[in-house]
């Protein structure tokens, strides 16, 4: 970590998970789900992060990871359902499902103790592997959001109101997968743009 008024506050990580006897999901079909353990797995990742105020009421933000996760261990899984003996191989060496390789997330906010506040984000997902063997994957994307806000301090009472657009471009996306899906259906669309306002009320004793 590091932290100084020029170049702002730094996070830099380096990481490793090595685990045995994985528990990974065998079958998934109609809600119901089957698992079995899958041998060891690894972890290794790189994270970094940065945040700097500017001109007091700026501050900007970047998030960064870099993950992969693989099978160590081959193993035999379901390939269809029913399944009464597991008879598809996956290799040593395949990328564990429902897990993105990499994440970006960046910020700009206009934060002052009163007045107008406005802000806006980008988040980016790398594509995600939706099964044991590989075979498919949900493309990677990148949404925005933005969002406008207002502070108004009346003697004890801070009051506050704001509205938020995220999926600003309307981005058609899977946001979530079902790992292995056994009719193949792995991907579940993510919401359409969409409004959030609100308003509160705080009273200082």
């Amino acid at each position: 970590k590091s932290r100084a008024a020029a170049s702002g506050e730094w996070t830099v990580a380096l990481f490793q998970t090595r685990t045995s006897n994985e528990i990974v999901t065998q079958t998934n079909l109609g809600g119901r789900s089957t698992f079995q353990n899958a041998g060891a797995t690894l972890r290794t990742g790189f994270e970094l992060g940065w945040s700097q105020y500017f001109a007091q009421n700026l501050r900007a933000q970047v998030a960064y990871t870099l993950l992969n996760a693989t099978y160590r261990d081959a193993f035999s899984t379901c390939a269809t359902v029913p399944c009464a003996v597991p008879g598809l191989v996956i290799p040593s060496g395949n990328r564990i499902p429902g897990v993105a390789r990499t994440s970006l997330f960046a910020a700009f906010n206009w934060m002052p103790p009163t007045g107008w506040r406005a802000g806006a984000e980008l988040r980016q997902v790398g594509r995600v592997h939706v099964n044991d063997a590989n075979s498919d994957a949900a493309t990677g994307y990148t949404v925005v959001a933005a969002n406008l806000g207002y502070s108004l301090q009346a003697g004890r009472w801070e009051l506050g109101s704001f509205i938020r657009v995220d999926n600003l471009f309307a981005r058609r996306y899977a946001g979530s997968v079902i790992v292995n899906q056994g009719n193949g259906r792995y991907f579940e669309p993510a919401p359409a743009r969409t409004w959030l306002a609100g308003a509160n009320a705080t009273l200082a004793f």
